[in-house]
């Protein structure tokens, strides 16, 4: 017969599920670790530590997203610095209209010694531009290069006498190279074509002895739903956006009915190429009224600027009429008015240039204000087209005239000198044209 345990047994036995017990309550959970410390440590940097060890993955792959993130938004990829390329853009700055450069023309480098001034100036032929015996259909325009010099409270002119001849196969219709406009906007000399409705940029031969066009942009008339190109007549830089505009005129029928506005619309490019049109029509009435031009009377601009220093538009007027439109009496309508008009189009002042001879076949065509004048002074283009109604070219006779004088007061610092060649020039820009283009 069994016997039944001792009582000194039990005690035994008890004391050893005592110690087992302590010992239970001193250990820690499998999930808790002397290596792990609790959640709910009061000590933060254990906490912080613990939340590492436990999502330390998912914070490595959040953090390497963010300092990408950061990468290509830094300057140093835009600028052309990184090595990466991650963007279009390449190691030569941003693309503007696909160039692979940057460009290299600035209006400080127009300045030179002894109160200098170098520019250029190019033409609008219209059908005259194109090539009559060229294998393929070919249009040219031609650019002028010259400079202004302040003598004596007056400035003396210079022009050089061999033109640069610049090419394009780019036509509507049958016309192309019908540059109406020479504008800088961040360092590139850009030229408009009022056939197309191309943006062509002017780059110089690797000696600066020569030049030629490249296509950038190809833009539309009106709102944007046309296929016909924008007949650009003006260009000018504002707010770091490039406006682009026609000649501010409906186009009407040949009993002066309205047959579209579209030329009331301007364009505005970004350095980024990003384009936008406004409905310009409100403000071209400002200048309307002012001139006393109002319907049926009109206006017509081919030179029109805004200015940083005077914080104005400055309007020159091609041609000015109180009547309806005429094209027999519209050559003999030439301006020699200009008008200042306030950043809002809220208020406007009419400003009557004082030229010996106020002929009315001449009217403004481009402007450029000289530099280190703070705006005040203005290099204008004033041309001609003389019995050019009908598209003879054997009839039609164009010139242009280059004049220089205050913005404010309408005083004139450089009479009109005739341009030798018998063309009608359009743009006008301050520039080096002998700049030698970076080496890539």
């Amino acid at each position: 017969m069994k016997s039944a345990p001792s009582s000194n047994g039990s005690v035994q036995m008890s004391a050893l599920n005592q110690k087992a017990s302590t010992m239970s309550m001193m250990m820690p959970l499998r999930s808790e670790s002397f290596a792990y410390p609790k959640a709910g440590s009061s000590d933060i940097m254990a906490q912080i530590q613990f939340y590492g060890r436990q999502h330390g993955q998912k914070i490595l792959a959040t953090l390497s997203f963010l300092v990408f993130i950061l990468f290509i938004s830094s300057d140093y990829v835009h600028d052309g610095s990184g090595l990466g390329n991650l963007r279009r853009n390449s190691r030569y700055g941003a693309s503007f209209g696909g160039a692979a450069h940057r460009g290299y023309f600035r209006v400080e480098d127009s300045i030179k010694p002894n109160s200098k001034f170098t520019f250029a100036a190019i033409t609008d032929l219209d059908e005259l531009s194109k090539e009559k015996e060229a294998r393929k259909p070919t249009w040219d325009s031609f650019m002028l290069l010259g400079d202004i010099q302040w003598v004596n409270g007056k400035y003396a002119l210079t022009m050089e006498p061999k033109m640069r001849t610049l090419k394009t196969k780019h036509n509507e219709a049958g016309r192309g190279a019908e540059f109406s406009e020479l504008t800088i906007y961040h360092n590139r000399l850009l030229t408009f074509d009022d056939r197309t409705g191309d943006v062509f940029e002017v780059l110089n031969t690797p000696n600066g002895d020569d030049s030629f066009v490249v296509p950038r942009f190809v833009i539309t008339e009106g709102s944007g739903d046309t296929d016909k190109g924008m007949k650009w007549e003006w260009s000018t830089v504002k707010d770091d956006l490039l406006y682009m505009g026609s000649m501010g005129k409906e186009y009407t029928n040949p009993d002066g009915s309205i047959a579209n506005t579209n030329n009331l619309w301007v364009a505005t490019l970004s350095a980024e190429g990003v384009l936008s049109r406004i409905d310009w029509a409100k403000n071209y009435n400002v200048v309307r009224k002012a001139l006393g031009a109002e319907s049926p009377g009109y206006v017509i601009h081919e030179a029109i600027n805004w200015s940083d220093h005077l914080k104005k538009w400055v309007f020159l007027p091609r041609r000015i009429s109180s009547e309806a439109y005429d094209e027999n009496k519209d050559e003999k309508n030439g301006s020699n008015k200009l008008v200042l008009v306030s950043e809002d189009f809220s208020s406007a002042k009419v400003v009557e240039i004082n030229m010996a001879d106020k002929d009315g076949l001449h009217g403004f065509s481009s402007f450029a204000f000289v530099p280190n004048t703070k705006d005040r002074h203005a290099l204008a283009l004033r041309s001609v087209e003389e019995d050019c109604v009908g598209g003879d070219d054997q009839v039609c006779k164009q010139r242009s005239y280059i004049v220089v004088f205050d913005v404010m007061t309408g005083e004139v610092l450089l009479d009109e000198v005739k341009i030798e060649a018998n063309m009608k020039f359009e743009g006008v820009e301050f520039m080096d044209p002998h700049i030698t283009p970076p080496a890539y």
